[in-house]
């Protein structure tokens, strides 16, 4: 029984706008109610509501009330200066005192969360004490009164009450993840299914908590999901529109054989039913229309099984966005597609679709189709930002497509097969695993993928249909230099209208392009293309637009050469007549493959594989050893033909160049090493934490969030620094404007939009440049001028040094 208390004694936010004020149990309940409403469909309603009843409990103080008061009439206030967070995670804490073990596991979820909603905390701390018996300490003065004004307020009959509902469902995800754990045993640490529900709890609390501030500040600014009645409707309305622009396409002269396999494909991919959820794979050849029959799955599966999202990953923003572009054409509504990537450019003068886009993309919970790069989605599971964990309750009861699955880097492999276990298994959703090569996944030792379905079982004669080129190596010998690389491109670009040479550094391309250009600048009716990440975004988009007209003209005398880094050779849709590629793995060398005679203009595309052994790799170990066995995968080919029907390209090459592949890392390379602590893995703190650091048994969590989502990275940067590059008259603007901008507001605005002409650097190149690049303290932002970004090669002090 609920004992008046005057709620708005105690203040939990000041409205800018007016002043209005909103009381502590006003916005704990709100949290509640929100939080319940979300955790609900992952069987942890009564927790989340719990955890949100008493997340701002330590707001209840004059101190804290005090704090507010300063900062709404501007005093200088020092942000996080007044603990608040430790009071409910030690009042919920001591709830289960005398419980059992679930009673302990409820109370210790629900403070973890509770002490992370503004930070993620680590369970034990540096000195092997539990987190919030720590904290707990630094409130002991005022903790008492608080938790009488809790206890006045709710009735401690109804707070016991709520804690044994929470407790009851603690009980049911344990007997779940030990039911998992009983029947796959090789997939994966109980302790880290249980951190997966702990990052969800907090993921929930997060995204409640920001949700009833936002709506506090300005009720209008918030946008409602779609129901699960609009949703159905919407799946069957864009299924029928990815038909009927597909019946559009049958009756246009660009129709041909091939696609009539691919309309095949497409249909098996609509029709088939795996059930609600699980591990999917869609293995089709290039060319084959993966993105369009994954689509068709996803719509058929969501409108089946009522599903919340589509979610699709592509590892790379030129793959997304043209991707997203498909998508959005056969869903046949742009209004449905969040398109989420670091490049997505609005102007800054858009204010209105600026503040559309960061609502839309805070938690992920109002587009029905979520097109994201797997930086962002990846992120979302581990990343240390509570931006980023807040998203993670939107991936329940979705279907999500993670596209080039072979493309991810493979320090994240167990960590990624795990989470997608958890989000299949626990939270209800269809997984689908789409690539030409894929990684085996549910074949290492331990963190094992659940076993795939196979949407498409039978691809023997797609393979065949699709089969336009052949892969042929020439890497005996000691190999290339420079020079020979560049003669070796000119002489086969003789005999085709076309050729695109990849290779594995910005250095090789940059050098092996200016030697090329060197030899052919008075040759006629030929343009040379360079692409490295040594170009900003806009750069290399308008490259490759410029490159894809060109080679789609029917000019017979027009001849195209392009000299690229990696960054061509996963999804970019460009054809090319012949491809030369540096040796790399084999499933590089499949993509790559990908990129030529994807028109058919030739009978057969022709891709060697050739070694240069002036590129510079010592510093990338895994490629040293995808470079082995692909080597012995040829070799093997070589030997014994027989047992590889189709070539490089046969299912048994690109099972043995895997299994070879993974044979040479060692058991910690898959587990995400912590950069400081190679020893270590992400894996052992999200399982047992620092197990050197704990001098306690009686904690049921030990894991070290903070410190293993500090660690995580999804693309290897370190010693790397972002600069903007004067790149046009659209890029001065924007810095002008940035350095002028006066409020933080303003400056990211602009810094998003300035993200399209970002390149990332090394420190000691920075350095080596002079006045060529300046620091803006104001803005903390490197600015490149463009006398030092060449209109080919992009950022250059025109040595090469750059591309090492």
């Amino acid at each position: 029984m609920r004992i008046a208390v005057t709620e708005i004694s105690y203040i939990a936010r000041i409205r800018k706008s007016d002043g209005k004020v909103q009381g502590v149990f006003e916005h704990n309940e709100n949290v509640a109610s929100i939080a319940y409403r979300l955790g609900l469909p992952y069987g942890m309603g009564n927790i989340a509501r719990l955890t949100g009843m008493h997340h701002d409990d330590g707001k209840n103080t004059d101190e804290y009330k005090r704090y507010l008061k300063a900062a709404a009439v501007g005093e200088a206030v020092k942000r996080g200066s007044v603990i608040h967070s430790t009071y409910g995670a030690v009042f919920i804490d001591r709830l289960a005192s005398n419980g059992n073990i679930y009673a302990r596991l409820a109370a210790e979820l629900a403070r973890t969360a509770i002490m992370s909603h503004h930070g993620l905390r680590d369970c034990i701390t540096e000195d092997g004490k539990i987190a919030c018996c720590d904290a707990e300490r630094r409130i002991a003065a005022s903790y008492a009164g608080v938790e009488n004004i809790v206890n006045n307020y709710y009735g401690l009959e109804s707070i016991r009450e709520d804690f044994q509902k929470a407790s009851g469902e603690a009980e049911a995800i344990c007997r779940k993840i030990d039911a998992f754990h009983q029947q796959y045993p090789v997939c994966g640490s109980s302790n880290f299914y249980l951190a997966m529900y702990e990052r969800l709890l907090t993921s929930i609390l997060i995204d409640a908590d920001r949700t009833d501030a936002a709506y506090f500040e300005d009720a209008s600014s918030i946008l409602e999901p779609p129901s699960a009645d609009k949703l159905k409707d919407l799946w069957r309305l864009y299924a029928e529109n990815c038909r009927r622009e597909l019946e559009k396409y049958k009756q246009s002269k660009a129709y041909s054989p091939l696609d009539e396999y691919r309309d095949e494909i497409s249909s098996i991919c609509a029709e088939y039913d795996g059930g609600e959820s699980g591990i999917f794979r869609l293995v089709l050849p290039c060319g084959a229309g993966k993105t369009l029959s994954a689509l068709r799955y996803s719509l058929g599966t969501a409108e089946r099984y009522a599903k919340r999202h589509i979610f699709y990953v592509a590892p790379f923003n030129s793959i997304l966005e043209q991707n997203a572009d498909e998508i959005i054409k056969y869903a046949g509504d742009r209004e449905a597609v969040l398109i989420h990537h670091s490049n997505v450019v609005i102007s800054p003068d858009d204010k209105e679709d600026l503040k559309k886009y960061s609502l839309l993309t805070e938690n992920w919970a109002y587009s029905p189709i979520i097109a994201t790069s797997a930086v962002q989605f990846l992120n979302t599971l581990f990343a240390g930002k509570t931006s980023n964990a807040r998203r993670l309750s939107a991936l329940g009861n979705s279907v999500i497509i993670i596209d080039e699955i072979q493309a991810l880097p493979l320090k994240i492999m167990k960590l990624f097969n795990a989470a997608m276990n958890f989000l299949a298994y626990f939270c209800n959703s269809a997984i689908v695993l789409c690539s030409a090569t894929q990684p085996p996944l549910e074949k290492l030792d331990d963190y094992k993928i659940l076993r795939p379905k196979y949407i498409v079982d039978k691809t023997d004669k797609y393979d065949e249909a699709f089969g336009r080129v052949e892969i042929i190596p020439n890497i005996r010998g000691n190999g290339l230099t420079y020079e020979q690389a560049a003669e070796h491109i000119i002489t086969q670009s003789n005999d085709v209208k076309s050729l695109l040479a990849i290779v594995n550094t910005r250095q090789a391309a940059r050098y092996i392009c200016k030697h090329v250009g060197d030899k052919l600048k008075n040759v006629a009716n030929i343009r040379l293309f360079h692409l490295s990440a040594n170009m900003c975004p806009a750069h290399r988009s308008a490259v490759i637009s410029e490159m894809v007209e060109r080679l789609s003209r029917k000019d017979e005398t027009a001849k195209t050469v392009c000299v690229s880094t990696t960054l061509i050779e996963a999804g970019v849709n460009v054809s090319f007549e012949r491809a030369l590629r540096s040796l790399a793995g084999l499933d590089g060398i499949i993509q790559s493959a990908g990129r030529c005679n994807r028109n058919r203009e030739a009978d057969k595309g022709i891709v060697e594989v050739i070694f240069i052994r002036d590129e510079s790799i010592s510093r990338m170990p895994y490629l040293l050893k995808a470079q082995e066995a692909a080597r012995e995968v040829f070799f093997s080919l070589e030997s014994n033909p027989q047992n590889y029907l189709g070539g490089a390209l046969s299912k048994n090459a690109v099972d043995e160049y895997y299994a070879r592949f993974i044979s040479k890392l060692n058991r910690n390379e898959l587990s995400f090493p912590l950069p400081n602590d190679p020893e270590h893995t992400i894996i052992d703190l999200l399982t047992a934490g620092r197990k050197n650091k704990c001098k306690t048994n009686s904690a049921l969590l030990k894991q070290a969030f903070r410190e293993a989502g500090e660690a995580f990275s999804v693309i290897d940067d370190e010693g790397e620094i972002e600069v903007i590059v004067e790149y046009n008259s659209d890029a001065k603007e924007h810095i002008d404007r940035l350095l002028k901008s006066s409020s933080l507001k303003e400056q990211r605005a602009e810094l998003r939009h300035l993200q399209q002409y970002s390149v990332r650097l090394r420190k000691h190149l920075l350095d080596s440049l002079s006045g060529g690049v300046r620091f803006e303290e104001e803005t903390g932002v490197f600015i490149l001028s463009h006398d030092y970004y060449d209109e080919t090669f992009g950022a250059d002090n025109g040595d090469g040094a750059f591309f090492i």
